[in-house]
């Protein structure tokens, strides 16, 4: 899921900037609010992955 991906990116980011990416002066901060808004936006992982395997699944009926 590219919410995912982009969760992952943004911890790692905020990883080697340390305290630095949660100060509002610094590009991090803010991505890492943005990603947190994408993942509600888009609804749960686990949904997606639902609607995902039951599409699947239909298609082979």
């Amino acid at each position: 899921m590219p919410s995912e991906a982009a969760t992952r990116a943004t911890n790692e980011a905020i990883q080697i900037h340390g305290g630095y990416g949660f100060m509002k002066e610094f590009p991090v901060e803010k991505l890492y609010r943005d990603v947190k808004l994408m993942t509600i936006g888009e609804g749960t992982s686990e949904v997606q992955k639902m609607v995902i395997a039951r599409n699947l699944l239909n298609m082979f009926d």
